[in-house]
């Protein structure tokens, strides 16, 4: 198999804000943080869809297999500047690269011969997506990544409803 691992369909999900490794003892402040966001955010939910395929960093050099994501982007951007700034205030860097939404559906193993990654790059370049996939997005969660032979296991351990009470 090609690929190192596809992420289990219950598994997917969009990231506002990676945080990476964060003891336990600060879940409690991110769950604030994400009420001050989700507090200020002026809607209680928007639609989204998916928008294609696509890989990164590049089709020559494919790691990461994506499903885009499009619909209310000016909303689900305000939303992750919302969470950034509400981080920041709790010591996490500000997010400096563009936020280019998107859900991660799987990611290349390192010993795939370049060809091989050429190849990937140009199929997933060419793939469609079948039929209409449309959703609301009314909250967000607090998710713990558990790297596993098998892939990352998600857990969500807290959730904040979109808009103001």
């Amino acid at each position: 198999m090609i690929l190192s691992s596809l992420v289990d369909p219950a598994g997917i999900h969009l990231t506002l804000k990676f945080l990476g490794d964060v003891g336990t003892g600060r879940v409690d402040s991110l769950l604030e943080a994400m009420d001050k966001a989700t507090g200020e955010f002026e809607y209680r939910s928007f639609p989204l869809s998916l928008s294609g395929l696509g890989v990164f960093p590049s089709a020559r050099e494919p790691r990461v297999l994506w499903a885009g994501v499009e619909g209310d982007l000016e909303a689900l951007g305000r939303l992750q500047i919302l969470m950034d700034e509400a981080l920041y205030e709790l010591g996490f860097a500000r997010e400096l690269r563009r936020f280019r939404p998107h859900l991660t559906l799987g990611r290349v193993r390192d010993r795939v011969s370049q060809p091989e990654r050429r190849r990937i790059g140009e199929v997933v370049r060419k793939a469609r997506l079948a039929g209409a996939h449309n959703w609301e997005a009314g909250e967000i969660h607090l998710i713990r990544s558990t790297r596993t032979p098998g892939g990352a296991i998600y857990d969500s351990i807290g959730v904040k409803p979109l808009g103001k009470p």
